[in-house]
């Protein structure tokens, strides 16, 4: 290995090359000296004896019948070592050979003219010490004395000592070597505290180390030859104190782990085998890093009286509080199809600080993860910490690498905070975006309520759980005094648990003392010191016992001097004078935002020497400010190439058009204007460009299409260089490549103009406009040439900076290059910026080094350029946050941008005739103006001297008309716009939403039922087929549905409706799955995936799919788009709709989607403080609660943003806005009843609100929309229902064609007089337009008081043929004949109307509703809402009933010792079981190994997977109890086999069983049952007095009704309380309701259901009773099925008060009344003891097998048990040929062998034989018989191919 220091130890290197070199030089001799030929004798013996220790294995193994694969795998083990160990003798002889070799090298060559060097010569940073190097070369054969004395004399005996099997341990060799330990160098820290040295020692030791060790008792050797270690330690010196020996203490500790490497031989040279190296160097550093590596520390106190827990565990240095951001262009990972599909990654980061390591979170597919998280390390040592990030991808196997990288913690506490990007390493690309904030810890409380706030505002931004801490707690333990005894008067070994909110910490151990010395050190961050406390408790090392207690409030600290308590505390609950000094500190986490450190200048002469010669002024290149706006107003299109295909190509439709331009670089993409071949944009979009030749603007048009590629419609091209010719152009422009189409455009060059007195106009101008992007068009174009800056600040380290700037301007930002180390940067860089309004914006100038570490900032106002002559500011600046002299040059020059128009404007303002004239006068004079400019720009052609007004003046409200951009651009304006246009207002009157809002649809999802599932379920194993519990999982774009469960059914009718709001997207499909419910792992029933875009086109769909990859099964659905109407009067027959139907889970149908768009607020008043508001707003409607942005300080935030909701009842519900600053303080709030909405033209609602709690001028601009969902299912709500309509009602087809005409009909008209409205009409005459605005306005819907209109509210409709018209009447048509088809045949009824989508929508869910036939007879009917029965969860009543039955033990271990140990005594056995969290406990036993205890219990259980009983024996004592054993027990088993007697084996003991009787009692609702099982009640005794239960009562609580009000006259918080016997259960309390719905589930052991009663207890917040309920048990007994299922009156209530609940009863069936009846007691085995076998046979492999699990209760003479195998063989055999057996068991009457054999048989022929099973002793003498017991089974009788697994009885010997 390479020394990182190529210039030391001259002597030292000369030294060990010699010995080396005559050390090595006998070895070559005898190497070379040749070997004389011939035999010897014991070479040859040496030979064969190795030859025979080859074959020892190989005969072993056949004799035991080993596998020959063990063999082999041994042997490649073994050569596997041999390589390994020899490739890294090679490695190490090279490497000491190339390092002696280089040090040779060293000394002879590079420092023979080291004494030439002059004096002044030194390295950085890091010092030589090579005296120090001497020194140790010279003491290292003495530091290898002291050792070999410590290893031989101290270290041997006490290993010797510790164990009977290492008493012949010695050290046969200890050589430490010559090569000493090298310090490479020191560094030396001095920016640290003065209290201290603090210094890093960087070491390398690459020692020829030799130890042997050998143990003679075993013949085993083992050592270690050679050492590599390398690392850097820092050795702190502190406290420096005025005495000697003037350094108190001496700290070391690694902050990195060192690298270490271990060469073993011997024994241990299994430990170079792979894979087992890298293990024992690992754990061997571990226990390096536990004592010396940080945080832990070895600490050396030089002098007494010092606090060595302080020392070892002082306070961090600082908190680093880091902000995982986001990451940027990561590697792709996953691919897809074997790699033909590259796919993204799933990206987490792994953040580590020492041993403080942090997971972010898994982002699904992508590359550029934004994560979003917080983390807190605590830092001890600055600098030398770093922090460590590794980026990888999540897979299921192994996760991919995607870089990493490092950030020093120095940087970060010399610069508080560091955002930036940071680069990944060994990877092609990716960074890593963070936030790092260094947190002084401050020692008073004068900031800790500002920190609380920020880490308020913190917890809303973070993704992360975890709070952000406000201040660390350290504390230090010291000792303590007087602790009391432990039981018996033995002294205790106690250790502190330290608690903070839910996070302890334990100390160490201090054994059998009362005055234990922990000095240990803990730290813990704290989120509110104000809130938490510190809670200490004592314990002995069992954890059970506690010797004392103490809790110490964080609030005491605060009012504490320096915020530390160091004093004595008396313990709680311990002994009198108990007692425990603890050193406690808290510091609060400050972040110094305000104070972030800059260098100080200290070339501050050498800055004013140069500034008499530096420049005034810059001297930009002639091109700046040259470029020029171009803006793009995207007005229309006509006469587009019609796309889509409807009918398969049978039918044309039209196409969504949108627009693609570019130019310079620069794309612009319109919004999709969905089915329209005249599209409308009136969209503008600008760009800033050169004026250089050969430009062009591309546009394109291509019609969008959800699930292919967008076809084309158009292209053009227009030169750059016409448009800047004529500056302005408004005209049509045919499209190429397509055969018909044309798009409007209005194509300008902006003109620029230095005059600020335009700024008005131009202001007034953009006031007016309104485009559907919500672009405001810039008002000015800002031109910046940064040339230099001059007199820069110094880094902290004396360094010049790396400088750039960063330029920004609103949103938009530039940065410079980077200028190499100077104060005096040059860059001569030009940037240009978008101005929209000058009087508001600021130009922002940040000079940084590198981007990291903040110089200065320079902050102009953009207004301030308004006041300098032609607009331009061109001088040196002084810079903020920087030093005195810090000066920037730089040159800033605003143009305003005047357009055409507003030159005209301006022009026709100036004329004097219209100053003279009156207002009718200017009135008229505009209108004339006006006018022909319209007429002018209809025409085709450029017409570019008469501009046009492709845009107009928004309108006052009360007189607003719609007018398409067809209509303003060719001329045909109604006259009431022309009448009196409205004052110019800053603020628009109504919102401008996104083209996509409101956009949402509403998926309504009906799950009827299921037909001819597969059963998956299996019954007595095998031998006879089941049925299935399927339910069903519905996914959607992400949102996931589940139904309940249906019992055993192949049939199943689950009638569930659920519904979600979503956008549309190509390529959707809505994913259904079945499953079969099992206990362990879910069967899958079959699929079907249909497409959302088949569901929107058919708008309904009542269905059977058929399942795939299943063989059979098919799932009803009815599929449904919910259309929207904006019709309230069709609200009525939702609602009544609503009140019909009834679902199994209990879903209510939505009757509306509420739209609301946030625009913006206005006016909003100040805080308390002066300051502006962080205005965020709140919405809350019902259950559904959204919030917007928190915008930055203004009083007239803009939100921008849209949020959706279901609406039950439009009637009831409120739409509620909170506005706040931050979410802390209320601004103001608005309440909007949705029912208000109700009598608003097309239900919206669209308008400034004034804020009620805030100033009167406080306003909210907001637009809210309600849709009403118009389902299909409406149609049938005023025909006939019920269950006669349901089941025999019929409507022909002439009845659907008349009804479909009459809705034709109604339609139609809107329709004519909607297409007449706003069809263009560009070609006919102006007059007739104006006519037809005079004679027959257009109804409010299509003249709307808003801006630009969305096409997802008004769809436009053009005029068509009749065909056209009539074609959506024709589908309707068919769809409902298919549905009819499709139910045939199932034979359902069907209905030819909407009545039939009732019917099959609700199944069997009105049986209530009684209808007349006649829908014009039908008279108003109060529906009564209430349901008749409960509708529980499907999960209610699948609880069961666990019994216990603790019965023997047998053989346990003696645990107590009498007469000291000399005599063994017996135990005082006990048990504890332990079940789902439910514990039980047994009496004690005296003194008895083979104790009976005949104890029952019961217990209620849920089935739950991998679940287990665990049973734990222990051995009552005074102190400790001592363990007997223990054994699980699965809960699955136990439910499979539904009863279970057996004995089970103790394991981690030598011997011991127990006899337990498990029991999953089966449930009947048989009523005639009972009385058997009373009787066995009657005859059952347990010595724990238990008795068994009879029945299980299952209670679900729906709702009650009509409560009685409280006294106050206020409605009751409503909460029931239950009582059975002794158990009682409390529901949750209800809100205030007279009607309180609970919806909960409980259940109650029943000893005699005869005599016990159910007790319902009402009460007001159990304060207030109002009714109770008593129900006895025994009324069950005479219900169907044992259930109770309906409302039932309350006693001590009003008349009218009553509760629903459903009270189920089940009998619970023991297998015990069976035995007890036959006489039969539990586990009767034969005479000779049991076996358990298993017998299975695999039809494809054609194998019999037969697998041998144990045998129990086998009987013998002996005391010592017997030594037994199993012996099988099928007969008849005369050959023996089938003959197996198992291994032996030594000394075992319960031997377990779990062996498997098979045999090769045909089926038949395996029918014919029978099994014969002989339980032998192997250890019988030769006069007696060795078999124990036999069985013979008939395999004929067997089910095989189900299996069978069970206990044979075995009998005596037979023939």
């Amino acid at each position: 290995m390479q020394n990182p220091d190529s210039g030391q130890g001259e002597s030292t290197k000369d030294a060990s090359g010699s010995a080396h070199s005559e050390k090595n030089t006998p070895n070559s001799l005898e190497l070379e000296t040749p070997k004389p030929q011939g035999v010897d004798a014991v070479s040859v013996l040496w030979t064969f004896g190795k030859c025979l220790g080859a074959l020892l294995p190989v005969y072993l193994a056949g004799y035991y019948r080993v596998s020959t694969s063990l063999l082999v795998f041994g042997l490649m083990v073994y050569t596997g070592w041999k390589h390994s160990r020899e490739a890294k003798e090679a490695r190490l002889r090279s490497a000491i050979h190339h390092n002696d070799n280089e040090q040779q090298y060293t000394d002879m060559k590079m420092f023979k003219s080291k004494k030439d060097l002059p004096a002044w010569v030194n390295f950085p940073d890091v010092e030589k010490v090579e005296w120090l190097n001497k020194i140790l070369q010279q003491v290292w054969p003495f530091v290898g004395q002291y050792l070999e004395k410590l290893l031989v004399e101290t270290i041997a005996p006490s290993i010797r000592a510790s164990s009977t099997h290492l008493q012949t341990l010695t050290f046969t060799k200890v050589d430490f070597g010559d090569k000493a330990m090298k310090v490479v160098g020191v560094k030396a820290h001095t920016e640290n505290e003065r209290g201290q040295v603090l210094l890093d020692v960087y070491i390398s030791y690459v020692g020829n180390v030799e130890i042997n060790v050998e143990v003679k008792r075993y013949f085993c050797k083992a050592g270690v030859k050679g050492i590599q270690l390398h690392g850097m330690m820092r050795v702190i010196l502190e406290p420096l104190i005025g005495d000697v020996p003037i350094v108190g203490a001496v700290t070391m500790f690694f902050i990195r782990r060192p690298k270490l490497d271990i060469n073993w031989t011997g024994l241990t040279n299994l430990l170079d085998i792979p894979g087992l190296n890298i293990m024992s160097d690992t754990m061997i550093m571990d226990a390096i890093a536990s004592h010396l590596v940080l945080p832990n520390r070895l600490t050396v106190p030089l002098v007494a009286d010092l606090h060595v827990a302080q020392l070892r565990s002082p306070l961090p240095r600082g908190v680093v509080r880091i902000h995982l951001l986001e990451a940027d262009d990561l590697p792709a990972k996953d691919n897809y199809i074997k790699g033909v599909i590259a796919g993204l990654s799933d990206p987490y980061a792994l953040c580590r600080v020492g041993p403080q390591t942090f997971n972010s979170h898994v982002v699904d597919n992508t590359v550029c993860p934004k994560w979003g998280e917080m983390y807190e390390v605590i830092v001890h040592e600055v600098p030398g910490q770093e922090l460590e990030v590794e980026v990888y991808d999540k897979d299921p196997d192994q996760d991919d690498f995607l870089g990493r990288t490092k950030i020093d913690l120095g940087i970060v506490k010399k610069s508080t905070v560091v955002d930036e990007w940071f680069t990944l390493k060994e990877t092609k690309s990716g960074r890593v975006h963070f936030r790092l904030e260094w947190l002084v810890l401050l020692p008073n409380t004068e900031r800790l309520e500002q920190v609380l706030q920020r880490n308020k505002s913190l917890t809303a931004s973070s993704k992360t759980s975890d709070p952000p801490s406000a201040a660390i707690l350290a504390v230090y333990l010291d000792k303590a005094e007087a602790l009391p005894m432990k039981k018996g008067n033995k002294e205790p070994s106690p250790m502190v648990q330290l608690s903070v909110q839910d996070i302890t910490r334990e100390s160490r151990t201090c054994w059998t003392t009362i005055n234990p010395e922990w000095e240990d050190a803990f730290t813990f961050f704290i989120p509110d010191p104000r809130k938490q406390s510190i809670d200490i408790q004592v314990k002995d090392n069992d954890r059970i016992q506690t010797l004392g207690s103490l809790s110490i409030p964080l609030s005491r600290l605060l009012s504490s001097p320096n915020l530390s308590l160091d004093q004595w505390f008396q313990l709680d609950k311990s002994g009198p004078a108990s007692r425990i000094y603890i050193n406690t500190v808290l510091r609060v986490l400050w972040l110094d935002e305000e104070n972030i450190p800059t260098s100080s200048t200290e070339a501050a002469s050498l800055a004013a020497g140069l500034s008499k010669i530096r420049p005034q002024q810059t001297s930009h290149d002639p091109s700046f400010a040259t470029e020029g706006v171009l803006r793009i107003h995207l007005l229309e299109g006509q006469n587009l190439v019609p796309k889509d295909n409807m009918m398969g190509g049978m039918v044309k439709g039209k196409s969504d058009p949108y627009v693609k331009i570019n130019i310079g670089g620069e794309t612009f993409e319109s919004r999709v204007i969905n089915r329209n071949l005249n599209p409308t944009w009136n969209e503008i979009y600008e760009v800033v460009l050169t004026t250089l030749p050969g430009q062009e603007l591309h546009v394109e048009i291509f019609d969008k299409d959800m699930d292919m590629k967008d076809d084309f419609m158009g292209r053009l091209k227009i030169s750059l260089k016409d448009i800047i010719t004529s500056q302005y152009t408004d005209q049509w422009y045919t499209l190429n490549d397509v055969k018909s189409g044309r798009v409007h455009l209005v194509l300008e060059w902006v003109p620029t103009v230095s005059e600020p007195g335009i700024l008005d106009q131009v202001f007034q101008f953009q006031s007016r406009q309104s485009y559907h992007n919500k672009a405001v068009p810039s008002m000015a174009l800002l031109f910046v040439f940064v040339e230099r800056a001059d007199g820069l600040p110094l880094k902290k380290s004396g360094k010049e900076p790396k400088v750039g700037a960063e330029l920004v301007v609103g949103g938009t930002s530039h940065k410079t290059t980077v200028c190499d180390r100077t104060i005096s940067p040059q860059w001569e860089e030009a940037f240009y910026f978008l101005v929209h309004d000058p009087r508001e914006e600021l130009l922002i100038v940040k000079l940084s080094h590198s981007w990291t570490l903040p110089i200065g900032s320079l902050v102009v106002p953009i207004r301030e350029l308004l006041s300098e002559p032609d607009l331009v500011l061109d001088q040196w600046l002084s810079l903020d946050g920087a030093s005195p002299d810090s000066q920037i040059l730089l040159r800033a020059e605003l143009k305003l941008l005047c357009p055409k128009k507003c030159e005209i404007d301006v022009e026709r303002a100036d004329q004097p005739r219209a100053r003279a004239a009156s207002t009718a006068e200017q009135r008229l004079e505009r209108d004339t103006v006006q006018k022909s400019l319209l007429r002018s720009s209809s025409v085709d052609t450029p017409s570019a001297p008469v501009p046009s007004l492709p845009s107009i003046q928004a309108p006052e409200p009360e007189k607003a008309k719609r007018v398409t951009a067809t209509e303003m651009v060719s001329g045909k304006v109604p006259e009431e716009l022309t009448e009196e246009p409205s004052p110019p207002e800053t603020l628009p009157t109504h919102t401008n939403p996104d083209p996509s809002f409101g956009s949402e649809g509403v998926l309504r999802i009906h799950l009827l039922e299921a037909q001819n599932l597969i059963a998956k379920d299996n019954l007595m194993g095998g031998l006879k087929k089941g049925k299935s519990d399927p339910y069903v999982k519905i996914n959607i774009g992400g949102v996931k549905f589940k139904s309940h469960v249906i019992k055993e059914n192949l049939n199943p009718i689950w009638n569930e409706m659920y519904e979600t709001v979503m956008t549309p997207q190509a390529g959707q499909e809505v994913q259904v799955e079945l499953y079969d419910k099992d206990m362990d792992k879910d069967d899958f029933l079959g699929r079907c995936n249909i497409s959302m875009r088949d569901i929107i086109h058919s708008q309904y769909t009542d269905q059977w799919y058929t399942l795939n990859d299943v063989k059979s099964g098919r799932v009803h659905l009815v599929l449904e788009w919910v259309p929207t109407v904006s019709e309230p009067d069709r609200l009525d027959q939702v609602l009544q709709l609503q009140s019909l139907q009834s679902y199994q889970n209990k879903a209510v149908p939505s009757t509306a989607l509420l739209f609301v768009y946030m625009d913006r607020a206005h006016s909003l008043p100040f805080k308390k403080s002066g300051k502006e508001p962080k205005a965020g707003a709140e919405l809350v409607l019902g259950k559904t609660t959204y919030r917007t942005k928190v915008c930055d300080r203004t009083n007239s935030p803009q939100w921008d943003e849209a949020f959706y909701f279901l609406v039950r009842d439009p009637r009831e519900e409120i739409l509620i806005v909170k506005l706040s600053s931050a979410w802390d303080q209320a601004i103001g709030s608005l309440v909007v009843p949705i029912r208000e909405l109700l009598s608003k033209p097309d239900l919206v609602l669209d308008q400034w609100l004034s804020l009620d709690g805030a100033s009167p001028d406080s306003q909210i601009l907001l637009r809210a929309e309600l849709k009403i969902l118009n389902s299909k299912m409406t149609e049938g709500v005023g025909l006939p229902q019920g269950p006669e309509a349901i089941t025999l009602g019929r409507y022909s087809e002439e009845q659907v064609t008349a009804t479909n005409e009459e809705k034709q009909h109604s339609e139609v008209p809107s329709e004519e007089s909607v297409a007449v409205s706003s069809q263009p009409a560009v070609s006919e005459p102006e007059e007739e337009v104006f006519e037809a605005a005079k004679e027959d306005p257009s109804p409010p819907e299509t003249l709307p008081t808003h801006t630009s209109p969305d096409p997802s509210f008004d769809t436009e409709i053009e005029e068509q043929e009749d065909s056209e018209v009539e074609e959506p009447i024709t589908i309707t048509q068919q769809s409902l004949t298919a549905d009819t088809e499709e139910l045939q045949p199932c034979q359902r009824p069907t209905a030819g109307s909407g009545i039939e989508d009732i019917a099959r929508a609700t199944v069997f869910s009105l049986p209530s509703v009684s209808v007349p036939e006649k829908a014009e007879a039908m008279p108003d009917v109060v529906l009564e809402t209430r349901p008749p029965h409960t509708t529980p969860k499907p999960s209610f009543g699948t609880e069961g009933v666990m019994r216990i039955h603790l019965l023997e033990a047998k053989d346990l271990v003696a645990m107590d010792k009498l007469m000291g140990g000399l005599k063994k005594g017996k135990s005082d056995p006990y048990v504890k079981i332990n079940i789902g969290g439910v514990k039980f406990k047994s009496h004690v036993i005296k003194e008895n190994l083979n104790p009976t205890w005949n104890e029952m219990y019961e217990t209620v259980l849920t089935p739950q997977a991998r679940e287990e009983i665990q049973i734990e024996l222990y051995d009552k004592d005074m102190d400790s109890d001592d363990f007997l054993g223990r054994f699980m027990i699965r809960l699955s088993d136990v439910i499979r086999s539904q009863y279970t007697d057996q004995w089970y084996t103790l394991n981690e003991v030598k011997s011991g069983r127990v006899h337990l009787v498990l029991e999953w009692v089966p449930t009947v609702s048989q009523p005639d049952r009972l009385d058997q099982v009373l009787q066995l009640q009657s005859l059952q005794s347990y010595q724990n007095k238990a008795v068994p239960s009879t029945a299980l009562l299952f209670v679900y609580m729906d709702r009650a009704h009509s409560l009685p009000l409280k006294k106050s006259g206020k409605e009751p918080k409503a909460g029931a309380e239950l009582v059975l016997g002794k158990t009682t259960y409390r529901t949750k309390v209800c809100d205030r309701t007279h009607s309180p719905q609970w919806d909960e589930a409980f259940y109650f052991l029943v000893r005699d259901p005869k005599e016990e009663m159910l007790i319902v207890k009402l009460s007001s917040a159990w304060d207030q009773a109002m009714g109770s309920l008593v129900v006895p048990i025994r009324e069950l007994l005479s219900e169907p099925d044992l259930v109770l299922d309906q409302w039932l009156h309350l006693d001590g209530a009003s008349p009218d008060s009553q509760i629903l609940l459903r009270a189920e009863l089940k009998i619970l069936d023991s297998k015990m009344v069976e035995l007890i009846g036959q006489g039969t007691l539990p586990c009767a085995a034969g005479n000779c003891g049991q076996v358990k076998l298993s017998l299975s046979y695999a039809s494809k492999e054609k194998k019999l097998t037969i697998a041998v699990h144990a045998c129990r209760d086998l009987e013998s003479s002996s005391k010592d048990g017997l030594d037994t195998y199993i012996s099988l063989m099928l007969l008849p055999d005369k050959t023996k040929a089938t003959k197996r057996k198992t291994s032996v068991k030594k000394r075992d009457l319960n031997p377990e062998y779990n062996e498997r054999f098979e045999f090769d048989l045909s089926v038949e022929e395996a029918r014919r034989r029978h099994l014969s099973v002989s339980v032998k002793n192997s250890s019988a003498s030769f006069r007696s018989s060795d078999i124990i017991g036999q069985v013979h089974i008939e395999l004929a009788q067997i089910d095989l191919a189900s299996g069978v697994t069970e206990w044979f009885d075995l009998k005596e010997e037979a023939e």
